[in-house]
């Protein structure tokens, strides 16, 4: 390690530490069950809506196989045995990832990785408990950062292009979160524009859709900051919960909502992934209950392809 990067990462990793002790294990044991409930929850997504591509090998039986062992793993992590249930959980995931294949949505290798750190560090033990929350927060804090730093990068959001594009051909749920943000005679003109290389620009004149645009991607590369510094590391945690929960209302990723806030908990006071896990773990059901169910809870939250 040069002396630059002891100059920028050993200061930050240690506002990034809490003090060991009982406390801690226990908040990190609720955030490992959530984890390990969000694969599990998500494997029996597959099995209520299962891939339909000619390109994949996803057999039913073997989906079902998945999704049990990793419901196993998820509830045996309550247990005196809880140390391996991440470490048990490893190989179904894997093999769930390459049935997958290109289908596999981002955040799930955030998941995949966020899994393996709990299977390599143990948060009863004081020495590894401090470096897993290091790792989490560092991981949660990198990929808010990083999806501000790729809009930037694509530069179709200074303008509006991304969200004006959503809003004029994307599925209903865009035009209901972000419709209201642009006259109706705009909506209908993006609409009839077409797919093809000659028509655009997808742009409109709407101040408020250009700030909103604008905001997102600098409210992604502020917070991480933020939660870094002590003093406002819990306004900041609220901030980005309320932020991601707004952005995913269109796109209707909800399963990772709920990922990333069990993250974001990590940044504040210990124990609150534990006094929360009873709600998060209620949201991993509605989920599962709506899948299995639409026409009981409505598609709200299932995405456009029905899936959660």
């Amino acid at each position: 390690m040069n002396q630059l990067t002891q100059r920028l990462v050993v200061p930050v990793s240690s506002r990034l530490a809490e003090p060991p002790g009982p406390a801690l294990a226990s908040n990190l044991r609720a955030f490992r069950f959530l984890l390990l409930l969000h694969v599990a929850v998500q494997s029996w997504g597959y099995v209520v809506v299962p891939i339909r591509a000619a390109h994949l090998a996803f057999p039913p039986v073997g989906a079902v196989i998945v999704a049990s062992l990793l419901t196993l793993c998820a509830f045996s992590s309550l247990t005196r045995f809880g140390r391996f249930a991440p470490i048990l959980a490893l190989p179904p995931l894997l093999i769930r990832l390459s049935w997958s294949g290109l289908w596999i949505p981002n955040h799930t290798f955030l998941v995949f990785f966020c899994v393996l750190l709990t299977a390599v560090l143990d948060p009863d033990r004081d020495d590894e408990s401090v470096l897993l929350l290091q790792s989490l927060r560092w991981l949660t804090a990198m990929v808010l950062f990083y999806t501000g730093l790729q809009k930037v990068m694509h530069g179709l959001w200074f303008r509006g292009e991304f969200l004006t594009w959503m809003v004029g051909r994307g599925n209903d749920n865009w035009r209901w979160v972000f419709g209201w943000l642009v006259p109706e005679e705009e909506v209908q003109r993006l609409f009839g524009l077409g797919y093809g290389p000659d028509t655009g620009p997808y742009r409109v004149q709407s101040t408020a859709l250009l700030l909103l645009s604008n905001l997102t991607y600098v409210a992604e590369m502020a917070l991480p900051v933020l939660l870094v510094i002590r003093r406002t590391r819990v306004a900041a945690t609220l901030v980005a919960i309320l932020f991601v929960f707004t952005i995913q209302l269109a796109p209707r990723e909800f399963m990772f909502v709920l990922c990333f806030t069990n993250l974001l908990i990590l940044f504040l006071p210990v124990g609150w992934n534990r006094r929360l896990a009873p709600l998060i773990a209620l949201g991993y059901l509605y989920l599962l209950a709506a899948a299995l169910r639409p026409d009981w809870f409505g598609d709200f939250a299932l995405k456009a392809a029905g899936r959660i």
